[in-house]
Parts: C-alpha cells; structure tokens; sequence
C-alpha cells in the first residue's frame, strides 16, 4: 500500500469531488488536515502513479477509516487485506465500495444507512419551530460534559463511548465543537435536552452527525428546532448539509426539514 503525501491533495481533491456528498467527510478532513497529519493518512494502490486516475483511496482519520473509488470493481480483496491489518473501529463509504470488502474484512458487522442531502430550509419550518429556535445556542468546550452525559443516556451512543475512555471520548466531542465542526444545543434549565454537532466541515459542506435527545425530553420539539437552527446558520456559509439515517421516524422528520435521499452509506464495525 502507498502511502501519499501533500504534494498529491490537488489530485486527491479533484478525485474526491466527483462524488461531494458520499466524499463528505474524506474531503472535509483533508481540508482540515492535509494528507501529513497526526490525525490523517491516505493510501493507495502500490502502482498508482501521479498522471493516473487513484484506483482507489483510502483515508485514515484517528480510528476511522473511509473508502472510496469511482470504479465498483477495484481489488477489494488487497483493500480489505490493508485493513484487516490496520483494524479500526470503522470502515465507511459508499455502499457499492464498502460491499466489495465485506467477504474480506474480519469480524465485522455491516450497517447500510440512507445518506440524504439539504440545499434549503423553507420559512414554514422556521416559523413553525421559531420560538424554540431561538433556545438554541452554540456549544462550548465548557459544554463538553453536558453532551457527554446526555450522549450517555443513549443506547446508540453510548455504546460507542463506552469503548473508550472518556478522555478520549471527551476529545471526539471537542473535535466537532471547536475543530472540525460545531455543536448545538437546547437547555431545561441547567439540563442540556437535545444536541446536534456538524463534523467534517469545508468550503462546500458538513455533514450532520450525533442528534440526540434526553431520554424522557422528547417529543417537544428540541431536536427539530436544533436542526434547523444548526442547518440555517450553515447554509448562509455554505452550499449544502447531508446526514446518514437508517430509522424510518427521524427519516420522516429529516425529510420534512427538506433532507433529500442521496443513496445508501455504509459503515463496517467490530463485532463484539
């Protein structure tokens, strides 16, 4: 496997870009990062040289790892091979890419989810939802334990804190706060009821991540006006959000914002 540096992020962006809501996060860590950075590593094919299209590429960013290629019958037999080797947390990307690895890849479990994308918020939503709207605020590194605790109470995310220590489970929620994305949240009270937290922010995109609301909070309205709040003042700075989804409520709730379906994401986790 080769291993790439900046001197190919031109190439690397110009591949990535054909397909910019499926490459969200790729391109947004690149941008972030470059190629040569403590937190990011990309590969290649061996034989890949500099005036040829990436047969495909791969980007590790800390315990995650995206694949992707234009051509859905590269060798994903020496892909899954790499990985096996490397052996994240998680391997993600476009459906048609990832399946290619599965037979390969060791003790993992595969989770297709719907990647649906968002140019537009209408007014009807932001007067509907305008008073909660206005709860909502951005998200500090002092409101770092607040959503830790409040992710703690969800199955889900829970489940994937719990894998690490909350040091480190602390410094992935810093990540979307002040580095590669932003945070928001509503309050009752002192008691932070629903968040929502960008990540792989860039020039053209984010990609939504981590809603969640406190068990026993819900049914108020507090992630919806979350959402919005978080999309609208994204959308004034750039041209479009998308989000993964695989339940069909939220689904109904995302589309209802105006999230449109792109095609199917998915992510390959350790099995336990």
């Amino acid at each position: 496997m080769q291993k790439l540096s900046n001197e190919y992020l031109k190439a690397a962006f110009s591949y990535l870009r054909l397909e910019p809501e499926f490459n969200l996060f790729l391109l947004g860590d690149l941008e972030a990062y470059g190629m040569e950075h403590e937190n990011v590593s990309c590969y290649t094919d061996d034989d890949w040289k500099p005036d040829m299209e990436f047969p495909y590429f791969i980007l590790i960013y800390r315990d995650n790892v995206m694949v992707y290629s234009r051509n859905e019958d590269y060798n994903g037999k020496i892909v899954a091979e790499y990985l096996n080797e490397v052996n994240p947390e998680n391997i993600s990307g476009k459906d048609e890419i990832i399946r290619r690895l599965v037979p390969y890849l060791k003790d993992r479990a595969a989770r297709p989810m719907y990647l649906a994308k968002l140019n537009h918020i209408g007014d009807e939503q932001r007067e509907q939802y305008g008073s909660l709207m206005k709860r909502v605020r951005k998200l500090t590194e002092e409101d770092i334990p607040a959503a830790y605790d409040l992710y703690m109470t969800i199955d889900e995310f829970a489940y994937t804190y719990q894998r690490k220590s909350k040091e480190k489970a602390y410094d992935d929620i810093r990540q979307n706060i002040s580095a590669i994305g932003r945070t928001y949240g509503i309050f009752e009270g002192e008691v932070l009821a629903s968040v929502v937290q960008t990540s792989a922010e860039n020039k053209r995109s984010a990609m939504v991540v981590g809603v969640a609301t406190r068990p026993g909070m819900r049914g108020k309205g507090y992630a919806r006006a979350a959402m919005l709040r978080l999309c609208q003042d994204c959308l004034e700075e750039m041209e479009f959000l998308c989000l993964f989804f695989d339940n069909p409520s939220a689904g109904r709730i995302y589309h209802s914002i105006g999230f449109q379906d792109m095609g199917i994401y998915t992510v390959v986790r350790k099995e336990d």
